[in-house]
């Protein structure tokens, strides 16, 4: 019958894994979408201006993919990344680790499951992780659960390292590697982009000072116009993506959990319920303070693309 309960727990907590999951690339596939329709838009805008500015035909085709591409970016950022996305993304995100972490406090028999009542305890306080979150079952009943999803076995002092280790080594570090080479890349795009809008301005700058090559002078102008808005676009989609924020945040916490588990080796006794007890429920506050923090974080407001 516990074999039963939990396997059930896990499931739902799987569901509303994959919910979330679903929710969160919507909302990533969303804002490429946006910040690639803003950069076409401006692109096709400025061709019509400049280089098709003689040819008719060229010239109001272009300016008419560009003003459609414009309206299109406009209308899916207010449509498809809207802040109740978001909150629903990051509660159904929520919901998943919470009832992650009682499984794993459950499994490692740390207070409050300590006792004879474990069971009814763990089905308590599942239900009341879950009962906030009904106007949010449309998305977990969506998903698809693998019939051959167990949840972790019994765990003792092997918590350790199938539980908190599995997270710094697994999770926590490689994200912050992730994501920190994410940030390098775009930043080094931005500095190009910026580099590149420079240069072209200070030429039409300079031709048009000189009283010469004005045909370049202003198309120039034009396309450092371009280059601006592709440059606020790789910088709003850096801020989006809270990169930095994010590095900071996973490696601050697998350290935290890296202490936590030598202090353990070094002072811990597992025979020891109360101390067990303070260290597994340190170890899930951890990783439930970092979850709420980079959920907190994605609910900031985003600058739009200019």
């Amino acid at each position: 019958m516990t074999e039963d309960v939990v396997t059930s727990i896990w499931r739902r907590r799987v569901a509303w894994s994959k919910a979330a999951d679903n929710l969160k690339r919507d909302i990533t596939w969303s804002r490429a979408i946006v910040s690639v329709l803003a950069v076409m838009g401006a692109i096709a805008s400025t061709m019509a201006a400049t280089w098709f500015a003689d040819v008719a035909n060229l010239r109001t085709g272009f300016a008419a993919g560009g003003a459609v591409c414009l309206a299109l970016a406009t209308y899916v950022g207010a449509r498809l990344v809207t802040v109740d996305k978001l909150r629903a993304w990051t509660r159904a995100r929520s919901v998943s680790e919470g009832l992650k972490a009682e499984v794993y406090t459950f499994r490692a028999k740390a207070k409050p499951y300590a006792g004879t009542d474990a069971l009814d305890v763990l089905h308590e306080r599942t239900s009341a992780i879950l009962a906030p979150a009904k106007d949010l079952e449309r998305y977990a009943a969506d998903v698809k659960v693998d019939d051959k999803v167990s949840p972790p076995p019994p765990l003792g002092p092997d918590y350790v390292d199938r539980r908190v280790q599995q997270q710094i080594d697994g999770y926590y570090r490689p994200k912050a590697r992730l994501n920190a080479t994410r940030l390098k890349v775009f930043r080094r795009v931005e500095f190009a982009l910026g580099v590149a809008g420079t240069a072209l301005g200070a030429l039409a700058t300079y031709f048009s000072s000189q009283g010469t090559q004005q045909a370049f002078a202003t198309t120039s102008s034009a396309w450092v116009a371009v280059i601006t808005t592709v440059s606020a676009a790789v910088a709003t989609h850096v801020i989006a993506s809270r990169y930095e924020f994010l590095v900071m945040s996973y490696y601050g916490t697998a350290s935290r959990l890296e202490d936590l588990v030598n202090n353990w080796k070094i002072k811990g006794d597992p025979h020891d319920l109360d101390r067990w007890s303070d260290f597994v429920k340190a170890c899930e506050d951890a990783i439930s303070v970092e979850n709420e923090s980079w959920l907190a974080k994605w609910m900031e407001k985003e600058p739009a693309i200019k």
